[in-house]
């Protein structure tokens, strides 16, 4: 017979049960004593020592072992011969070893591989036990479960962030090809206005061209390379302003709830990707309860003594403001909970989803220096699901956002005084910049890196603005600014940005720069040199 543990949870007992396995019954225990005698002696030598441990009968055979020693073995099936708990290469070492511990009467020790982690090899002691026990041996190896979950969490972040540089790669060259396609398609149409025979198919071109640059932003949300524009914000005003819009979204049969009491702390976060979490989320959401059911927002502030409670150590003891998106769905399978926040990762059939949805949302969050979990949101089948994200809390109020100012009206005199310096690494992107503002009637010399561009900035020609991209080799694009800003005090400043990390956002923020995140249209250009005309003469 063996013996099989149940833990009772929040107990301090064990049950025993005489399973029957031929040859393994211990001599000398009578069966109705031995349950007793077993629950005493599992329970303190077994259960609350933290080793993978079990029993071995005067035969070799493992008739007892603790979950410990199951996963750390990786054999579900480890009662038996003690063979059975290492791999092949070491079958005879491990019997061989417990031969002479139980013959000499003392611990052996030896170093064996399990079929858990056949790659390396473990310690594994074998201590005989007194005569009368009704065992012959206590076999013992460190517990690995903890090792494993963190193993886990590493390859996860390491795989999420191998990923997000990928993304971000791709979409930088990307958004690059997409920029010089929409100006060159908008050039285009004013050549084929209304009425031409290829002005819908030029339109067509341009709509696709706004799709993948859709597609690209996600991207570059999930690799945390999107540009921000992070300010002061109360949470609770922007979930509530969005209760239209995500009621229309998830459809008439699906109730909206929005919970929560006024927030004592703001978040500093871009309010446009804030509000970007919470659609994607609604959305996810409503296809995971097929159009029908209940979707619930709460917000709450999480002090720093309460954050403990909540379930997650990795989220550091500060204050934080907690966002909470319940659905009524199906709720997720445990075997990809582990992959929902992975780019093109979709349960969706072929054609009805990107699976860029829940990857932004990752990315949005992370970006902003918090914190997503997806958990059960409640018990039993079709429990549905609870994404949690925490944002850590700002020292200062939430600001009132100002109202938009109007674009400056520009015409074409207007731009015919302009002198424009442009510096594009991409050839293919800095030709076709320096035709479309030619085109806008601008005065245009264009270079395809700082170095050049700072050394006609020092000679006697005259800027009355700067054009440049923001990632480039050597000098990048923020710098390039602050040193033109100090030879050319006036001289205004248009940073295009693919992706930019967010320091560089922040140190061109203080000197007052204009981002223009890529890809973008002839208009948005023109748009983002109108603003700036004003400081340029």
């Amino acid at each position: 017979m063996a013996i099989t543990m149940k833990a009772t949870p929040g107990r301090n007992s064990v049950t025993a049960e005489w399973l029957p396995l031929p040859g393994a019954m211990p001599r000398g225990f009578p069966a109705p004593f031995s349950t007793v005698r077993f629950r005493i002696f599992a329970g303190q030598i077994v259960m609350d020592v933290p080793l993978a441990m079990g029993l071995i009968d005067s035969d070799g055979n493992l008739v007892v072992c603790n979950e410990a020693l199951r996963v750390t073995v990786g054999n579900d099936d480890t009662v038996g011969s003690i063979e059975k708990i290492v791999v092949a290469g070491y079958q005879r070492t491990l019997r061989t070893a417990f031969e002479r511990a139980v013959t000499l009467n003392e611990p052996v020790e030896v170093r064996a591989a399990v079929p858990n982690r056949p790659e390396e090899k473990q310690t594994i002691l074998i201590q005989p036990l007194p005569i009368g026990m009704g065992f012959s041996a206590l076999i013992s190896m460190r517990d690995v479960r903890e090792q494993l979950r963190v193993e886990a969490q590493v390859a996860a972040a390491t795989r999420m962030q191998a990923v997000g540089q990928l993304a971000g790669g791709v979409a930088h060259d990307f958004n690059n090809i997409l920029t010089a396609v929409l100006i060159l398609t908008d050039q285009l149409l004013t050549l084929h206005p209304h009425g031409d025979e290829d002005h819908s198919t030029l339109t067509e071109i341009r709509r696709n061209g706004l799709r993948a640059a859709a597609l690209v932003e996600q991207l570059l949300a999930f690799a945390r390379q999107q540009p921000q524009r992070q300010q002061l914000l109360d949470v609770a005003l922007v979930i509530k302003g969005l209760r239209s819009l995500v009621t229309q979204l998830v459809g008439p049969a699906v109730s909206v709830l929005i919970e929560g009491e006024a927030l004592a702390s703001a978040v500093l976060a871009d309010p446009g990707q804030i509000e970007q979490v919470i659609v994607n989320l609604a959305v996810n959401a409503r296809d995971a309860m097929a159009g029908n059911g209940q979707l619930t927002i709460r917000f709450a502030d999480i002090p720093a003594n309460n954050i403990a409670a909540q379930g997650h150590r990795i989220i550091p003891p500060v204050d934080h403001v907690r966002i909470d998106v319940i659905d009524t769905g199906t709720g997720i399978l445990p075997e990809i909970a582990g992959k929902i926040f992975e780019p093109f990762f979709t349960t969706k059939p072929m054609g009805e989803g990107t699976g860029l949805g829940l990857s932004t949302v990752y990315g949005i969050v992370k970006q902003s220096s918090g914190y997503v979990f997806a958990m059960p949101a409640g018990d039993g089948a079709g429990r549905g699901t609870m994404f949690s994200i925490y944002l850590p809390a700002a020292t200062e109020p939430a600001l009132v956002a100002a109202p938009a100012q109007p674009l400056v009206p520009v015409d074409r005199d207007r731009l015919a005084s302009l002198r424009v310096l442009l510096v594009e690494d991409d050839t293919a992107v800095r030709i076709t910049f320096d035709r479309a503002l030619k085109r806008m009637v601008l005065a245009v010399t264009s270079v395809s890196s700082a170095e050049p561009a700072l050394e006609l900035l020092a000679s006697d020609n005259v800027y009355d603005i700067l054009v440049s991209d923001v990632m480039m080799p050597g000098v990048d694009g923020v710098e390039l600014a602050a040193r033109a800003r100090v030879m050319r005090p006036r001289l205004a400043v248009v940073l295009m940005s693919g992706y930019a990390e967010l320091p560089l956002h922040r140190a061109a923020d203080a000197q007052g720069v204009r981002f223009l995140p890529k890809p973008f249209s002839l208009v948005e250009l023109m748009n983002a040199i109108a603003e700036v005309i004003p400081t340029a003469i």
